[in-house]
């Protein structure tokens, strides 16, 4: 598909396929209007009294039958058309022939036949709706339930786009201050602080994370939910893992460390069958150190990111590890924070959560597990699977990029790398929203619309 040359008048049936009371035949393009005038026996006066839109009366000749057809007229200006091009449409009987030869007739008077999605492709390219809303347009037709069209409806009504684009704006904002230091590196003039970076480039991971849940939907809609246990080395997860599941599966041990890779086995939780994963503790460090301890480390952060529900284990007989805190301080709705071994706490510190030992607070979790899988199931219907799909990965690259500007900020590095991971985070975010785009992305992403669309 040529994406470049988009002003041409192409035609297509606007309604659905079949007999019905009315069918449509829509025309656009810059000379939609003369190319009308052409095959209808509609004036000037009229069209241009139709330019509010408002609906004018006239006939079709058509060679195919004996008599002229009647229509109604339609016009939409530049401006005010879904495809800010000059819309036209014509309503007339809804006999599949009928429709078919008004259909011939637009392109004998010099309209083509519009491709698959050309019509909402135009109103992307003209910067109507972003590529978000594009897929919309075709979740509202794919709809299977009602669930899914309204998921589609808000997510065609800017439910994905205005937080995106939000997003993007703000990142724009803080690369322009940190750019503009860049400039006048030899002047005592400081155009961000250390400090706002921090919390702009925190505000911005934990947006992206949201968003991420957000679009968090399966690319195999009869794989299992997934709950992954997350948390530092020696916190308790293998043994809830063991208690939940109801048998020795991971292996126990008094020394941190003893999970090297990760563990799966199935979980019903009142009937609803999820897959429990047990995880390797958190050790950055290792992936300096094995190859083993590295791969656990990459299966335990691959793990994370696929999960639905997070489960992070804190151990309440410990203080909170730095790595801890900066956990809590972020925004995830898919974690589930949770205290473990309850039964070595303190009296004073004693909190909600399980103790394996003893059994306290194992129906508890079950109850807040399947809560928390209801939750996120409905949630990722507020994404089109199409969506979903296309952004996932973005997403977690553009997350990538912040942590490491985030870093950088932390060990003081300089403003010219940090200025680079906002740049790949906002390229990541583009590609989203089709600011950055190339014709293979829109194609495979306008081949699946029907024609007419």
């Amino acid at each position: 598909m040529n994406f470049a040359a988009h002003d041409d008048v192409i035609a297509a049936i606007a309604s659905a396929p079949g007999g019905a009371g009315r069918g449509i035949i829509r025309l656009c393009g810059t000379q939609a209007i003369d190319c009308t005038r052409r095959f209808t026996t509609f004036d000037d006066h009229e069209i241009v009294a139709a330019l509010g839109p408002v609906a004018g009366r006239g006939s079709l000749t058509l060679p195919e039958f004996a008599t002229p057809v009647a229509c109604d007229l339609f016009v939409w200006p530049d401006a005010r058309s879904y495809a800010r091009q000059t819309t036209v449409e014509l309503h007339l009987p809804g006999s599949p022939p009928i429709v078919a030869a008004a259909l011939e007739a637009a392109c004998r008077a010099g309209a083509r036949p519009a491709r698959l999605g050309e019509v909402t492709l135009r109103a992307f390219l003209a910067g109507r709706i972003d590529l978000t809303q594009a897929e919309a347009v075709l979740g509202v037709v794919d709809a299977a339930d009602r669930s899914q069209l309204n998921a589609a409806l808000r997510q065609m009504a800017g439910g994905l786009a205005e937080p995106l684009q939000k997003l993007r704006n703000d990142l724009l904002d803080l690369t322009a201050h940190l750019e503009a230091g860049l400039d006048f590196v030899e002047e005592p003039i400081e155009f961000i602080s250390r400090q706002q970076l921090l919390q702009q480039i925190g505000a911005a991971r934990d947006a992206t994370a949201a968003l991420a849940a957000q679009t968090a939907a399966r690319n195999d809609a009869t794989s299992l939910p997934r709950i992954v246990l997350i948390g530092e080395p020696n916190a308790g997860k293998s043994s809830l893992f063991n208690a939940l599941v109801g048998r020795a599966g991971a292996l126990v041990s008094s020394s941190a460390g003893t999970t090297r890779d990760y563990l799966t086995a199935r979980l019903k939780l009142d009937g609803v069958e999820c897959e429990l994963v047990d995880t390797a503790g958190r050790d950055d460090s290792e992936t300096q150190g094995s190859s083993i301890a590295a791969e656990a480390q990459g299966f335990r952060h691959e793990q994370t990111r696929e999960a639905d529900v997070r489960v992070l284990c804190l151990d309440a007989s410990c203080v909170r590890t730095d790595w801890e805190r900066e956990q809590l301080e972020h925004v995830d709705p898919r974690r589930l924070v949770l205290f473990t071994k309850l039964d070595l706490a303190p009296r004073q510190n004693v909190v909600d959560g399980v103790s394996v030992a003893t059994g306290q607070g194992l129906d508890v979790l079950r109850r807040r597990l399947l809560e928390q899988i209801i939750a996120t199931s409905r949630a990722s219907t507020d994404v089109v699977a199409a969506t979903a799909v296309r952004c996932r990965d973005s997403l977690h690259r553009a997350a990538t990029a912040l942590d490491a500007a985030w870093n950088l900020v932390e060990s003081r590095g300089g403003e010219e790398l940090i200025a680079v991971e906002l740049r790949s985070a906002l390229d990541e975010l583009g590609q989203i929203v089709g600011t950055v785009y190339t014709d293979d992305i829109l194609d495979r992403i306008f081949s699946r619309f029907c024609i007419g669309k």
